[in-house]
């Protein structure tokens, strides 16, 4: 056998070792989804749930001030608490009151924070200046949430750093 026929041994069965691994992994995986899909019937914590969301909304209501790091792989939660080191963690704003959204970079690239509503658009001029460097902080202040509000969201990185909002009203 020469070299050639060697390496094309070698890749045909690098390609059937990955087949059959994911084939493995795939079924691994239906098998996971369809015991997580009977969980909750044998369970009653749905009745549950809307309490826990009350209990969230309480704990939103003394915030005033969000602080993150923005990183172009996520927002990162620093303060209040409620979102300390979640990645785009949601958060809630309650209808009416006046935030503020500070955040320093964390990587030395350039980021902003805007505020948007389900059609993409920024609302009422909502969004910081651009930040490069590394450490540098911004914060757009008086921010009065509104039903239209969806999302916190980086123009530069849309599709990792984007965190959802939920309003609630009083």
């Amino acid at each position: 056998m020469d070299d050639s026929s060697k390496i094309l041994d070698a890749v045909v069965y690098s390609r059937r070792t990955m087949l059959k691994a994911a084939s493995v992994t795939g079924v691994a995986l239906v098998a996971g989804c369809a015991d997580d899909a009977e969980e909750p019937d044998d369970e009653e914590p749905d009745d549950e749930e809307p309490d826990d969301e009350e209990v969230d909304a309480e704990e939103w209501e003394d915030v005033d001030e969000f602080y993150f790091e923005g990183r172009t792989e996520a927002w990162i939660g620093i303060e209040p608490e409620l979102i300390a080191d979640e990645e785009n963690p949601t958060i809630t704003l309650i209808e009416g009151q006046e935030y503020d959204f500070r955040w320093v970079n964390g990587d030395g690239v350039t980021h902003n924070l805007e505020i948007r509503d389900g059609d993409d658009e920024i609302i009422d001029d909502y969004q910081s200046d651009d930040v490069s460097e590394e450490g540098e902080e911004t914060t757009l202040e008086g921010v009065v949430a509104s039903e239209d509000m969806e999302v916190y969201i980086c123009v530069y990185h849309e599709a990792t750093q984007v965190g959802d909002i939920e309003i609630q009203s009083d």
